[in-house]
């Protein structure tokens, strides 16, 4: 056996451990990526609420779940629109409106999930509703 020859078979065997190990690194991430499809986009835990304050007071709005403490989500100024968005991991939501130097109201108690858009219009009489 000559230097060469086993040079070569030495390199060979390298070579083919080092396709293997390759080979086992593209497999791997070839299934990491075959669970999700090309369609597929990712799971959306925000809820997006859409607010139009039709009365003159500003309104802070709180997402309270059934059973559970409110979240302060934000102001909108009288006669003004505001997007919150917001996670939301409860089920049921509801929304307070504490109306600025008026009191307070809330919406009925709903059921949404991720992704929801919801749209909120307080009317003009709202502070007269409790």
């Amino acid at each position: 056996m000559n230097l060469h020859h086993a040079t070569g078979k030495v390199a060979r065997d390298a070579l083919r451990a080092l396709l293997v190990a390759c080979g086992i690194g593209v497999v791997a991430a070839g299934c990491a990526l075959a669970g999700r499809g090309p369609e597929e986009e990712p799971l959306n835990l925000e809820i997006t609420l859409h607010v139009r304050n039709q009365n003159f007071y500003d309104a802070t709005l709180y997402a309270v779940p059934d059973g559970g403490s409110r979240t302060r989500l934000g102001v909108v100024r009288g006669f003004n629109e505001e997007t919150f968005k917001f996670r939301w991991l409860h089920g049921e939501l509801r929304i307070v409106i504490d109306l600025l130097a008026a009191g307070a109201t809330y919406t009925e108690s709903m059921p949404v999930t991720g992704g929801d858009e919801l749209e909120l219009i307080i009317t003009p009489d709202a502070h007269r509703r409790r």
